[in-house]
């Protein structure tokens, strides 16, 4: 019997966490849940383990619920699940903020005639020891990609909102375009994957990058089912090429596309932003077997980048600020740290 009850995909944003979850959704025991984002938003706006008033936990369930429905932007009606979640609930005290988020997960994948809840927000990179403690048969399947993809997917990613993806809210495109720079970018990637790599020898963990799974999607995906106990079967990689900030979102093409591999090699990044981009990557991108280029000297608009850093970071700052939880965590994480 499958012993493994929740997977959580976790990795640098942009990463092919996506991808992952919506091969994995294709197997009939598995549900995907939408990017959640529980630990940081939700669980540590007080410690997770800490106990709810029971008002306090049917408003947690319900908000959880609406970010399930309605996706993480659009919470403002979360109240329309309050009768929901007292049922499920049922008049249960002192639960922490986990037990509720557990509770939500179990919930969902039983009503969708599912056995293994699938989590897939990047940022739970940073929690991989909370939920390996908490979910004792849960497996974290860590995604890995070239920094430089990464970067100019991020530099696009305010292009999402017409590409496809229509309920991203246009200020979350703004969001993304005064997020983006190379620096803070790469410093980013580097302390996502640093953290992620700290659990690579966890028999739990397992780390693929996503180049390796678009250029061999049946055999790594096989090596993936293995490790989660579950059956491969072949359609798991027929799956839409949706969520692509270069291209338009085409639902009726099937599989997994390779040319999105070493994209930042054919335009999109300057070079001093592929510079930049391994300057503060260089160590953990070889460690992960990518290869950097040689620049006899440094791009002259690196520079110009530098310069702008501090502008970019204060908006960034401020655009996020309903996000951040704790501003020291977020400060730590950003700075690689």
């Amino acid at each position: 019997m499958n012993e493994t009850k929740q997977i959580f995909i976790v990795g640098s944003s942009r990463s092919g966490t996506t991808m992952m979850g919506r091969i994995l959704d294709k197997h009939k025991d598995i549900f995907t849940f939408q990017e959640i984002h529980f630990f940081g938003w939700h669980a540590f706006k007080k410690n997770m383990y800490s106990t709810l008033e029971f008002s306090d936990a049917i408003i947690l369930l319900s908000r959880l619920f609406a970010i399930q429905e309605f996706g993480i932007f659009n919470q403002r009606d979360f109240e329309k699940f309050n009768e929901k979640s007292e049922k499920i609930l049922n008049g249960k005290n002192n639960l922490t903020l986990i037990e509720v988020y557990r509770i939500f997960l179990k919930f969902i994948t039983n009503e969708s005639k599912c056995k293994i809840s699938c989590e897939q927000t990047p940022k739970n990179v940073y929690y991989i020891q909370e939920i390996l403690d908490y979910f004792p048969n849960a497996k974290v399947i860590h995604m890995v990609r070239d920094a430089r993809d990464v970067i100019l997917s991020q530099k696009r990613k305010w292009r999402r909102r017409f590409l496809g993806a229509s309920r991203i809210p246009l200020r979350e495109a703004i969001r993304s375009y005064f997020n983006y720079h190379p620096i803070t970018t790469s410093k980013v990637w580097s302390s996502a994957v640093s953290h992620g790599n700290m659990f690579e020898d966890n028999p739990r963990v397992y780390k693929i990058r996503f180049e390796d799974i678009l250029q061999n999607p049946e055999d790594k995906m096989i090596e993936i089912c293995n490790f989660l106990g579950i059956e491969f079967n072949k359609e798991m990689v027929d799956i839409s090429n949706i969520g692509s900030s270069n291209s338009i979102d085409k639902d009726s093409e099937l599989g997994l596309d390779a040319s999105k591999i070493g994209k930042w090699k054919i335009g999109g990044l300057q070079q001093s932003e592929i510079y930049l981009s391994q300057v503060f990557t260089k160590e953990v991108m070889s460690k992960n077997g990518y290869t950097l280029i040689k620049f006899i000297i440094p791009p002259v608009f690196s520079i110009f980048h530098y310069i702008t850093l501090p502008i970019k970071g204060l908006c960034a700052i401020l655009l996020n600020i309903n996000r951040i939880v704790n501003l020291k965590e977020y400060l730590k994480n950003l700075l690689g740290k």
